[in-house]
């Protein structure tokens, strides 16, 4: 699937951030239905998918809107991820980040620059990594330790629903 746009990002998150609580709640159940491997991996995290909750978790948030456009990017609705897709992805993004704890900070600087350039989603994971880190901008080292697994979660989801994406655009079958 091609990059989705920066302004498509920005466009589905101001629509999720405008929705009232029962659009909230119909969008819930629309991505539990649509997802049930990805929203029983965001239970697993520790985040909850009850209604009104989208507005208490950026991660739940940032979920939904990139479901959403890469969705739209598609053109149609994606197959659900599995299960398998899941633990592929977030082992593979695992074995990225250790790999990382024993480089010296410029080849970490370096490797994690590479990264974002050649991520095939990178308008998407650099608007999730923005939100969040709002509020810790200027000392990124206070941020909680939560969100580096926020990151891997979301780069998780976003790997598998792009892979969806691509599996749509390269058989229009859907098979």
């Amino acid at each position: 699937m091609n990059q989705v746009a920066r302004k498509a990002v920005e466009q589905a998150w101001e629509r999720l951030c405008a929705m009232n609580e029962q659009q909230t709640e119909t969008l819930v159940k629309q991505f539990m239905e649509e997802q049930p491997a990805l929203g029983i991996y965001l239970f697993a995290s520790g985040e909850t998918l009850e209604a009104g909750s989208l507005q208490e978790s950026p991660l739940i948030d940032l979920v939904i809107a990139s479901w959403q456009v890469l969705s739209l990017a598609a053109g149609r609705r994606l197959n659900p991820v599995t299960p398998q897709q899941i633990e592929s992805a977030e082992e593979f993004n695992t074995k990225a980040l250790e790999q990382l704890e024993n480089a010296s900070e410029i080849e970490q600087q370096k490797t994690v620059q590479q990264t974002f350039e050649n991520y095939p989603q990178r308008e998407l994971l650099g608007f999730g990594v923005e939100i969040l880190m709002s509020g810790h901008e200027e000392n990124p080292e206070l941020a909680p330790e939560s969100i580096g697994m926020e990151l891997l979660w979301l780069r998780t989801v976003i790997d598998c629903l792009d892979r969806q994406g691509k599996a749509l655009t390269s058989d229009p079958a859907g098979h």
